[in-house]
């Protein structure tokens, strides 16, 4: 039962605030006992699916920009495969266990104050002259997600934003796009390197599925960007209690 309030619970606070899946899910399921690597592997798959409907949305809509997407894919496919297998020969040492713990506490640390950033601040390019080095941060970005699965989210939105002159729409079709590719290759590695659990992620995307329709209803009700703040705010004390932790 848990793990459909898990789902529930995220799935809700994405259509309320908008936080990317990977940065509440991985930290949660720790919280719950269930092993870093594993837990990167779970939040992946269920990122992966929960994903689906929205970009099957933005394509029919035309809000997502094919070439800014193939740009992105470039860089962070190759980020997302190496990060995936690093985080498999991790899980293979005990010793470096702790240094998942420290990589998702960093990540979630870092992407939650981004995304602070972002929600305070109203920046936009007027030119699309640096669109050139988006694949460079995509694989920065793939990378994150292969090893935490936190950042396609909160650093993909921020990427687009910062270095291109997409419409708001755009950005959010595009993104989420690029995400559930990232998603679904390193949950893929993920689970072939026996680093995931397809009955959790199958109870996770059930309750996520009413999740995020009490969300999107939520969102009408209450104030987006207060809860988002205070959502961010909590993110970034989760994430550094798990830094903590990994110095133990």
């Amino acid at each position: 039962m848990k793990f459909y309030i898990v789902g529930f619970f995220v799935a809700f606070l994405i259509g309320l605030t908008g936080v990317g899946g990977g940065t509440l899910t991985v930290p949660v399921l720790i919280m719950l006992g269930i092993e870093p690597s594993i837990a990167v592997g779970i939040s992946l798959g269920f990122s992966a699916l929960i994903k689906i409907p929205s970009s099957i949305v933005y394509f029919f809509k035309g809000h997502i920009e094919k070439k800014t997407l193939f740009y992105l894919s470039a860089g962070g496919i190759p980020g997302v495969i190496l990060g995936s297998l690093l985080l498999g020969n991790i899980y293979k040492h005990d010793k470096l266990r702790s240094l998942i713990l420290l990589m998702i506490g960093l990540t979630l640390v870092i992407s939650s104050l981004v995304n602070l950033w972002h929600t305070l601040k109203d920046y936009r390019p007027t030119t699309n002259k640096y669109a050139i080095l988006l694949p460079l941060f995509a694989f920065l970005i793939g990378f994150e997600v292969g090893t935490s699965s936190s950042g396609a989210g909160a650093l993909g939105t921020l990427l687009l934003l910062s270095l291109t002159t997409l419409s708001p729409s755009d950005v959010v079709g595009t993104d989420i796009t690029f995400g559930l590719i990232l998603s679904l290759i390193g949950g893929g590695i993920h689970l072939f390197q026996g680093l995931s659990d397809t009955n959790i992620i199958v109870k996770m995307v059930t309750g996520g599925i009413f999740g995020a329709i009490g969300g999107a209803f939520a969102c009408i009700i209450f104030p987006k960007k207060p809860a988002r703040i205070f959502l961010l705010l909590w993110l970034i004390f989760v994430g550094s209690m798990l830094f903590i932790r990994s110095l133990r």
